[in-house]
């Protein structure tokens, strides 16, 4: 409460000290006092005071702003996995231009591919935009010296939804480059961390499971940015989907190899399922809306250990805490799983390797010539394809 104090008075002593600028800085600026833009407000604060202003007083009082903002976040709990530390944000705005114009290039009405579904009763379908090619071209073209996760994976999600998977390859290399250690510049930022789970969650789809050691460290860096992206996204849509995504890797049979022995990934899954519907009011809306009933598919699997209603009784027999105190318990120890593979990770216990990285794509572009259906069926798990 002391720092937030304080950093409103800084920010009205630098306006106190030359209206002219500020007003300036705020009529170039404007996107970053949008609501659920303020992380992008110090890194544009710093750029235009102390790159163009060039204010000594001005610029010393926007480096002290920085340190608050910096110490604020430090003394949350597990504040790297967390918090997004507002003094570390990059002025990434641009992305946003990428995204206007992917959308004004989408088909108006989706293409709907059949899923294979591991329910006998109902299917599953995704819906995908389609993008004619000379216009995916141009948008490469445009923003091809970007290099950013969330523009460089969304390219490589497009080609590899085109069955395209070795014109993916170059754009997941230069991501995973930018994201394999910490700390890198993207781990502040919400858009960088969306490049980030999107960018492991296709890894993981498209490398082979049984080389396990990378493919456990595949999963430990998806679990970071995935738990860091459901705590701070500021947009529900990608709160919501790193809940989903999160679950749909904590109950592959792989993770009982990668979470703490000691950990049931089952009841992880029952809470990330929760958290996926309540998270917030959109995701409740597009959960009922979407006919996928998150909260259904968590209160299922506690009552039966299945996706499926059986008599076995499940966790309401086998667990002696209640569905609530499961779902809110294992909320929280999600961030203490995060934050111990940050720790791994940072100290270079479980770091990816650029030997690792190399081997990573080397064994996917050998699956591109010489496994190609397995790859793609486990990639895309269409019903049927062109």
């Amino acid at each position: 409460m002391k720092d937030e104090q304080h950093i409103k008075e800084l920010l009205e002593k630098i306006r106190e000290l030359n209206p002219e600028a500020f007003n300036d800085f705020a009529s170039k600026h404007s996107i970053c006092f949008q609501p659920k833009k303020e992380n992008w407000l110090f890194p544009m604060l710093f750029d235009y005071y102390v790159n163009v202003v060039q204010d000594k007083t001005i610029s010393e009082l926007v480096k002290e702003l920085g340190l608050t903002l910096h110490r604020n976040c430090q003394e949350k709990p597990l504040s790297e996995v967390t918090h997004i530390d507002r003094s570390l944000c990059i002025d990434d705005s641009y992305v946003e231009d990428y995204v206007r114009k992917v959308q004004s290039f989408q088909s108006e009405k989706p293409v709907y591919k059949d899923l294979n579904s591991p329910w006998k009763t109902r299917g599953i379908n995704l819906s995908l935009y389609e993008i004619p090619e000379f216009l995916l071209n141009s948008v490469v073209f445009e923003f091809k010296d970007k290099e950013h996760p969330y523009i460089l994976a969304d390219i490589a999600g497009m080609y590899i939804y085109a069955q395209k998977f070795e014109e993916s390859l170059g754009y997941l290399y230069r991501s995973i480059r930018l994201l394999a250690t910490f700390p890198n510049r993207f781990w502040n930022s919400e858009y960088g961390l969306v490049g980030a789970v999107n960018t492991f969650r296709l890894l993981l789809l498209m490398f082979p499971k049984q080389k396990i050691e990378i493919y456990r460290k595949l999963f430990s860096y998806d679990y970071i940015y995935l738990t860091k992206l459901a705590c701070n996204a500021s947009d529900e849509i990608f709160q919501q989907n790193a809940y989903v995504n999160r679950a749909s890797i904590v109950i592959s049979p792989f993770a009982r190899y990668v979470i703490p022995l000691h950990i049931n990934p089952d009841l992880l899954y029952i809470s990330d399922m929760y958290y996926a519907h309540y998270c917030n009011e959109l995701a409740e809306t597009v959960s009922f809306a979407s006919g996928w009933k998150y909260n259904m598919k968590s209160l299922t699997y506690y009552q039966n250990a299945s996706f499926w209603p059986n008599d076995t009784g499940g966790y309401v027999d086998i667990e002696d805490k209640n569905y609530g105190q499961i779902v809110s318990k294992k909320h929280e120890l999600a961030k203490e799983i995060a934050f111990s593979f940050y720790s791994d990770i940072y100290s270079g216990k479980i770091t990816l390797q650029d030997k690792e990285i190399e081997l990573i794509f080397k064994t996917i572009l050998n699956e591109c010539k010489y496994n190609y259906k397995a790859l793609r069926n486990r990639t895309l798990n269409f019903k049927s394809y062109k």
